[in-house]
């Protein structure tokens, strides 16, 4: 499961002063919910399907650890990246002879941003997926790598953006079928107050091998605040899939728990 970017005040000096500025808490409301964003978070996400549709009967359930991290410029490359490495820790899925859990394909995506200056923001970068599952069912046995762009605007209240990934397979197991699949993750944030906002956050593939595509709808409610010293954000995501091409969910609902530290790299600098 793959997630998209918030690329604003991607160099570190906007990081840092996020944390110090109570007024930026309005940017890392923004940036806590971009699946990439200048904010170096650990979430903890968990899908769960309640019914399939296709040949597939039965409840399906993902769950994964995200990392995103940040890099300022000239830490590796001139320009400011943002990187997210994904780790779908338990898949489990029906099949005819019962349920199946098994670890599914690392993913890792990594954005060089282009224009870090204003409210609309531009980013492209690689895309790999790595074939770790332990399982026939839960992954594609396939290396794959392939092009990225992201892009992100921030008028007031609002994030609208949306990443573009189409990893294609070029090594990996010969009995498998070949991966070639554009994965477009629009996003729009809404902020209503004291850290409370609305979210949309689906993820559509479109799979040219097969001309099969999946197109969620989905719309949540979420909330940033502290736990002691620490910034975290929850929030809860329902989905409805409006393509028929299975076997797919019918309809599914996210849960999202995330660690925030948004100023990881200002406390590494004074050290």
């Amino acid at each position: 499961m793959l997630v998209v970017c918030c690329l604003l005040g991607a160099s570190a000096g906007s990081v840092r002063a996020q944390a110090t500025d109570p007024t930026k808490h309005s940017e890392l409301v923004n940036q806590a919910n971009a699946p990439i964003s200048n904010l170096f978070q650990i979430r903890l996400q968990d899908a769960y399907a309640p019914a399939f549709q296709g040949q597939l009967h039965g409840q399906g359930n993902l769950f994964s650890i995200a990392v995103t991290m940040p890099l300022p410029e000239y830490r590796l490359l001139p320009l400011p990246q943002l990187s997210l490495l994904t780790i779908p820790v338990a898949a489990t899925l029906p099949l005819p002879a019962g349920a199946l859990t098994g670890l599914g394909d690392v993913r890792f995506l990594d954005i060089a941003v282009i224009d870090a200056g204003h409210s609309l923001l531009f980013g492209v970068g690689p895309s790999f997926v790595f074939p770790t599952a332990s399982e026939r069912a839960t992954g594609q046995g396939k290396w794959q790598a392939g092009p990225a762009v992201a892009v992100a605007f921030a008028p007031r209240k609002w994030l609208i953006g949306a990443i573009a990934q189409n990893p294609v397979s070029f090594a990996g197991d010969s009995t498998r079928p070949k991966a070639n699949a554009l994965d477009l993750q629009p996003f729009v944030t809404y902020q209503i107050s004291h850290g409370w906002y609305l979210r949309s956050e689906p993820q559509m593939i479109f799979d040219w091998e097969t001309n099969k595509q999946l197109l969620p709808l989905e719309m949540g409610l979420g909330r940033v605040f502290k736990l002691g010293p620490q910034y975290v954000n929850c929030f809860v995501e329902p989905a409805w899939n409006v393509s028929h091409d299975g076997p797919t969910p019918r309809y599914a609902i996210t849960f999202g728990f995330s660690l925030l530290f948004p100023d990881f790299w200002g406390k590494r600098t004074t050290r």
